[in-house]
């Protein structure tokens, strides 16, 4: 299923809800009024998942407030959907090489 129109409405609507734990693909799917399986299909045509792509999103935005914050990395890791500080901080060494308090320091922050 090859659909740009409702991918970029899916897209919008995940990056807008991105900071909020309770983001599942049950719910973008149920927000977007398409069944949890079509949106599994949609987002292989990008070759990847839903799942992945809300995480590497929050990633992606937890990797910029660490450079451009001085918060603690968990309020960080919180901030964008991830509260539980473990998890945060494996997805983000899995993701970036490194924890995210040594990215911060190599980035010559905190």
């Amino acid at each position: 299923m090859s659909d740009p129109v409702l991918l970029h409405r899916v897209k919008a609507f995940i990056d807008a809800w991105l900071s909020g734990p309770e983001l599942t693909p049950e719910r973008v799917a149920a927000a977007n009024h398409v069944s949890t399986r079509q949106l599994y299909r949609l987002f292989e045509t990008e070759g990847t998942t839903v799942a992945r792509w809300i995480r590497d999103r929050r990633l992606e935005r937890c990797r910029r407030d660490l450079i451009a914050d001085g918060v603690g990395v968990g309020v960080v890791g919180a901030r964008w959907g991830m509260p539980d500080s473990s998890y945060f901080s494996r997805v983000f060494r899995q993701t970036y090489g490194c924890p995210p308090r040594e990215y911060r320091r190599a980035a010559g922050v905190g």
